[in-house]
């Protein structure tokens, strides 16, 4: 079985990007018995603070993008909801971002795979 993607892009805020994830994805975990994983990219952390899962002690989407080697499963953390996990963010993803800019080492695709490859070991 294959998994499927769900992408909630736009550049401007305010424009209920979070909201729409969580409602998506509590809708597909709770009245579709689907396997949900939110991965919060974003650095405020507001899904997260949702879920009550934001920890600046734990590992977050910073520590995957910065770390090939990480293991998945540590970093994602169950909800409240069942079939509904998350990969939390917070304010280290700032930097995370900032480092992976100034790696002259990645190329743009080796940035664009890193998460992709990660969930992908899973």
């Amino acid at each position: 079985m294959s998994m499927k993607v769900i992408s909630i892009i736009n550049l401007k805020g305010g424009v209920a990007k979070t909201i729409s994830a969580i409602s998506i994805a509590h809708i597909f975990a709770t009245i579709h018995n689907k396997r949900v994983l939110i991965v919060d990219n974003d650095k405020q952390g507001n899904t997260s603070k949702l879920f009550g899962v934001c920890d600046l002690d734990k590992l977050s989407i910073a520590d995957v993008m910065l770390d090939k080697q990480i293991d998945i499963k540590n970093v994602i953390v169950k909800t409240q909801y069942e079939n509904l996990d998350i990969i939390q963010a917070n304010m280290d993803l700032l930097s995370a971002n900032l480092d992976i800019i100034k790696n002259k080492n990645m190329s743009m695709q080796d940035q664009v795979m890193i998460l992709k490859n990660t969930l992908d070991k899973r």
